[in-house]
């Protein structure tokens, strides 16, 4: 399920392709745990990482591809700096997280619909979020969603990045 590149001036890889079902998340997270400790990610990081990815994979199983176990879906994970950048790739429909509007949290339980929590969530928990439909049109027509978490020194405080803006198609706090 996963292979990691060697590392490079940006530091190692993680890619992996589990199966388009909720059950294969387990194993995906057990194979970036093991490359995050090789990468030496700290704790606190991993895990804001391991919550981001388990609402965006899951949004990716039962909503793009509606459980179908045969969707392709890829996961990669690099070290840039003082980020760790997550990418997930579907042929699942196109759908930009990004376009969703952010529930009403000031309504009650009872009358606010139901859904867009989870994107929410991303949304601020996330550094940086980005989404790309790639190759539109044709067959190998995709979903691209990249989400960035800085590196936290261990003790749950995220270090700082200089310079760090906005570009179009993303979302930065």
């Amino acid at each position: 399920m996963r292979s990691a590149s060697p590392p490079t001036s940006a530091g190692p890889v993680f890619r992996a392709k589990p199966a388009s079902r909720l059950d294969a998340f387990d194993g995906l997270v057990r194979d970036l745990s093991v490359w995050a400790a090789e990468a030496r990610i700290p704790g606190p990081t991993l895990r804001d990482v391991t919550l981001l990815l388990d609402e965006l994979f899951s949004n990716i199983v039962i909503h793009g591809y509606q459980h179908d176990p045969e969707g392709d879906i890829l996961v990669e994970a690099t070290i840039e700096g003082d980020r760790v950048m997550v990418t997930l790739t579907d042929h699942a429909p196109a759908f930009d997280p990004l376009q969703v509007p952010e529930p009403d949290t000031t309504l009650s339980l009872q009358a606010r619909p139901i859904g867009g929590l989870g994107l929410l969530f991303v949304r601020r928990t996330a550094d940086d979020l980005q989404y790309w439909r790639i190759a539109h049109g044709t067959p190998e027509a995709a979903n691209r969603v990249r989400f960035t978490k800085f590196l936290s020194r261990g003790d749950g405080v995220r270090q700082a990045s200089p310079g760090h803006t906005d570009e179009p198609g993303t979302r930065s706090r």
